[in-house]
């Protein structure tokens, strides 16, 4: 999270420090950018009054930084048209101000066209905003003005060359252009990569909730399935405890009299010549053939023969209460239950994806478990089976 914080709050400064660049509207201008607002006023108001068919055209025969001087070596044939307009933004040229007080010079319709050319400018010339903002001078001050320009500009050329002769780079004119632009790519990596940081994380945390989900899926599946192998394991114990039931031994009697001895033993052997003793026998195996299971898991067709069409299971039982039940293993009843495996299977079987049949075979890898409940057998676990090619 406080990484993800700082990139942002790096984002913003960076973003800010490169809004710095930028001119406000308000503010003065310097004396070379005043000038090049004249002259791209100066020309658009000639482009307007029909100098020229395509300003674009017109703007290939000036230099990169033209001036109202430069214009007038190109507009001078135009006659007193252009000695007007001339005048009048020379007049001005003179002067200092802002873009608002440029944008008062000309209309609304001239200056839709100087707005987006000097703010090119700008941009591409960052050096001259820096200058101090110009002001505005007499004809004495301009003569002083431009000596001490012309001993600036020497100072400056002998820095240079003293820079070079000790081996020292020199400061480019556009350094805060370049600055801004690196200090915009900055910003604009970091908020990218913030952005990026934010898709991961959500994409871990879906991932992280489908882990869980599946995990309780998987738990409650294995719930499912040890509590019908516990019911199926306990209806098996109590089949077997039915099938080897032993006899009860018998209870000892106290010891009689002789003539009470005597009269059971009378009393015995009258009773052995009229009934036989009952032996006690093993549950006899039952197989019995049923049909599919109705919406409350009961089969609704039982037979003790097979019957094709109808035939689907077989349950084995010793005590008719309790049993076991399988596919049967025949080819055409694995046809005949696969036709609709919704409706003859997934009632008493389940397995991995048996609503579709991919093959045409049904293998039981697990016997399932039914009761003999009023009546009818019901299914109590299902069986598990899956099928092969």
């Amino acid at each position: 999270m406080m990484k993800r914080l700082t990139l942002f709050m790096a984002a913003i400064i960076c973003l800010a420090t490169s809004a710095l660049a930028q001119i406000s509207e308000n503010q003065t201008l310097s004396g070379s950018l005043w000038k090049q607002g004249i002259a791209r006023c100066a020309h658009y108001t000639a482009y307007a009054k029909g100098f020229a068919k395509r300003s674009d055209e017109m703007l290939k025969r000036f230099p990169q930084g033209y001036t109202l001087d430069d214009l007038n070596d190109v507009y001078g044939n135009q006659g007193q048209k252009w000695e007007k307009i001339y005048d009048e933004f020379k007049k001005e040229e003179g002067k200092s101000g802002s873009i608002n007080d440029l944008k008062e010079l000309v209309s609304p319709q001239i200056w839709k066209l100087v707005e987006p050319d000097f703010n090119t400018f700008i941009t591409d010339h960052p050096d001259l905003a820096q200058e101090a903002p110009a002001q505005p001078v007499d004809d004495q001050q301009q003569e002083a003005t431009e000596g001490d320009q012309q001993q600036a500009q020497s100072q400056a050329a002998t820095a240079e060359d003293g820079n070079a002769s000790r081996g020292l780079p020199a400061c480019p004119a556009n350094l805060p252009l370049w600055l801004s632009i690196v200090a915009a790519l900055l910003g604009l990596w970091a908020l990218l990569n913030s952005l990026s940081n934010r898709g991961k994380i959500k994409e871990l945390r879906r991932n992280f909730a489908r882990e869980i989900d599946r995990t309780n899926a998987n738990l409650q599946e294995f719930s499912t399935d040890a509590a019908e192998q516990m019911k199926a394991l306990s209806i098996r114990l109590t089949g077997k405890a039915i099938r080897n039931n032993e006899p009860i031994a018998p209870v000892a009697q106290p010891v009689a009299d002789d003539e009470e001895i005597q009269h059971e033993e009378t009393e015995h052997e009258v009773a052995d010549e009229t009934v036989q003793p009952v032996e006690e026998t093993e549950g006899e195996v039952m197989n019995l053939f049923m049909s599919k299971p109705d919406e409350n898991d009961d089969f609704t067709r039982v037979s003790d023969v097979f019957e094709p069409g109808n035939s689907i299971y077989v349950l084995t039982t010793f005590d008719g209460q309790h049993g076991t039940f399988e596919v049967i293993d025949k080819p055409e009843v694995h046809t005949f239950a696969l036709m609709m495996p919704a409706e003859n299977l997934i009632r008493a079987c389940s397995g991995n994806a048996i609503q579709i049949p991919n093959g045409n075979r049904i293998i039981t890898d697990r016997a399932g478990e039914a009761e003999f409940i009023d009546g009818k057998w019901h299914v109590v676990v299902k069986a598990i089976i899956h099928y092969e090619g």
